[in-house]
């Protein structure tokens, strides 16, 4: 503890201060989408659950299929194919759209705040340059100015500062972009998902129409 108080006095708490404010807001954005991409709104077996919305569908059950996804709340992909089961029975653009619309409302929650770690991480590197810069400011006012084994001091405390102030700066962003790289993928994964099962139920819902009205004919 006293290594890590001595660091950041090194560092210059102002710079030291700055980059932590930053770390620390994009740990909360990081802990917030982990718990709404992986708990919230991914919906980790999603064949399995269009294998049993498929059995429905071509059971004619559509009600129970839309149970089904109600259960699944607040899962996106099931609200999505919700809206397109509410609509069975009407046109195949309608079905559609409507789960186009439902697609849209959904894609907000998925993207928001994410891209603010691009910016977070940007920022604490340039934190980290700035202590450089002041670093390096003091340490030529001490060349300057001092003499002595004064000088030879102050040259090593800026030079300190400047190295730490990066160092913590550099290790923040590279934390913050991991991180950054990781959600991601998560995101893309939840939206490749809904959007190939939304085109899998309009497959469904197509398929049920045509052989209803084969059975008719």
């Amino acid at each position: 503890m006293d290594q890590i108080k001595q660091l950041w006095h090194e560092g210059g708490p102002a710079v030291m201060s700055s980059i932590l404010a930053t770390l620390v807001i994009s740990l909360v954005i990081i802990a917030e989408r982990i718990f709404r991409y992986w708990i919230q709104f991914d919906l980790a077996n999603s064949a399995g659950f269009m294998s049993n919305i498929q059995k429905m569908v071509m059971n004619n059950s559509i009600e129970n299929a839309i149970r089904l996804c109600r259960k699944a709340k607040p899962k996106l992909l099931p609200h999505v194919l919700a809206q397109g089961l509410m609509r069975a029975n009407d046109s195949t653009e309608e079905i559609s759209n409507a789960m186009d619309h439902a697609t849209l409302e959904a894609l907000p929650k998925v993207t928001r705040l994410l891209p603010f770690l691009g910016t977070t991480a940007n920022v604490a590197t340039l934190c980290g340059l700035m202590g450089t810069l002041f670093g390096l400011m003091k340490s030529f006012a001490a060349a300057s100015t001092a003499t002595g084994s004064q000088k030879q001091q102050l040259l090593a405390s800026g030079i300190a500062e400047a190295l730490i102030a990066t160092s913590f700066g550099l290790g923040s962003a590279l934390l913050i972009l991991l991180a950054y790289g990781i959600l991601m993928l998560k995101q893309t994964a939840i939206v490749d998902d809904i959007n190939a099962n939304s085109a899998r139920l309009l497959d469904l819902l197509y398929t049920r129409k045509m052989k209803i009205k084969g059975s008719q004919d």
